[in-house]
């Protein structure tokens, strides 16, 4: 028997810029440890749906797209105790689906950073209003650091939401996403000593596939930093490695269809003396770029990539590709390995409102 998906005691919707599928990993695992039966959906690096029996990987048949969030709805059981579902949908008029589908109790909104320019506009303020289309009128919204600038916080008192931010701290990326999570619980109705097993729990949580890490083989070292959609993101997390520029490879992966993303990123990347830049792309046929790349079209495959890598490497950009190739690999061969279990979402139709990020 399927759910009533309103009538599930704590239903909430992550949004933001990036971040997303962390911080409904983390709210998955907290709930579970406090005793509740925990349906999320995560679409990330690989679309997931995660429950009481963990996770299972999404295989999808076409192209993302919105209604995938309706197809995971519908297999919600009836002792669903929490909900937790991650907003993906990119252009504004679809940010109010998820909103509409499990009336939420609380939004989570993890980050406001300049993204997806050419749909939601320019700057913050543009990522601002389109994200705020999906916050309904009146539910308290838990938010990261960012979301005490202006404009969000004027934009959410008008739209009678009362926001909880985190204050300004200089906390690690993980510390931060931590924070917010617990912060998140609280305002769910998690009290101690509840609240101290979830934060174990979300504190035990390993990392996701294309989590912010430093993976070493040898003397050689690579930072996947592929989580962040922009450039200040990637600044931060360069920043947590403690490396230098001029001893460090910067790498930028690009895909195809995120031109605007490679455009924003090239002025942080030329502000540096990296050691080398190093720019890859799928096999398909780019139009011209105001800068000039310099393409390193023999980095193609994983294999490829292997046997290139040297030294220090910050590898930036879009996951998908010979980026995700590589990092099913290493995963695959790291004991106690995930993504095993697969079922499908049936045949989706192509459509132009995906909500892959």
């Amino acid at each position: 028997m399927l759910c009533d998906l309103k009538r599930v005691p704590i239903r909430v919707v992550v949004t933001g810029s990036r971040g997303k599928s962390s911080l409904t990993r983390l709210l998955h695992a907290g709930l579970t440890a406090c005793g509740l039966s925990v349906y999320a959906r995560v679409t990330g690096v690989i679309p997931r749906g995660l429950s009481p029996k963990g996770e299972r990987v999404v295989r999808r048949t076409s192209p993302s797209h919105i209604r995938e969030m309706r197809w995971w709805a519908e297999q919600i059981p009836v002792d669903a105790g929490a909900l937790v579902v991650e907003n993906s949908a990119v252009h504004p008029d679809l940010q109010s689906f998820a909103a509409r589908l499990v009336a939420p109790t609380l939004v989570v909104w993890t980050t406001l950073r300049p993204d997806h320019e050419e749909a939601w506009g320019p700057g913050r303020e543009g990522a601002a209003r389109a994200l705020l289309r999906g916050v309904p009128r009146g539910v308290s919204v838990a938010g990261g650091v960012e979301l005490s600038v202006s404009p969000l916080p004027e934009l959410l008192r008008a739209n009678g939401n009362v926001l909880h931010a985190l204050p300004h701290s200089p906390l690690s990326h993980d510390a931060e996403n931590l924070a917010l999570a617990q912060l998140s619980l609280e305002l769910c109705g998690v009290s101690p000593p509840l609240l101290d097993d979830a934060a174990a729990a979300m504190r035990a949580l390993p990392h996701d596939l294309a989590d912010f890490r430093v993976v070493r083989d040898g003397r050689d070292e690579l930072a996947v930093a592929f989580s962040a959609n922009d450039a200040e993101s990637t600044a931060r997390l360069f920043a947590e490695t403690g490396w230098s520029p001029e001893e460090t490879t910067l790498l930028y992966h690009h895909r195809f269809d995120r031109r605007a993303r490679l455009e924003s990123f090239l002025p942080w990347i030329n502000a540096h003396s990296w050691r080398e830049k190093i720019f890859t792309r799928p096999k398909r046929p780019l139009l011209s770029l105001r800068d000039a790349i310099n393409w390193n079209d023999a980095i193609n495959s994983a294999a490829a990539f292997k046997a290139w890598w040297r030294g220090r490497v910050f590898a930036c950009g879009n996951v998908a590709g010979w980026p995700l190739e590589f990092l099913l690999q290493l995963t695959r061969g790291a004991p106690n390995t995930k993504f095993k279990g697969i079922f499908s979402s049936g045949n989706v139709p192509n459509s132009k409102t995906s909500d892959s990020s």
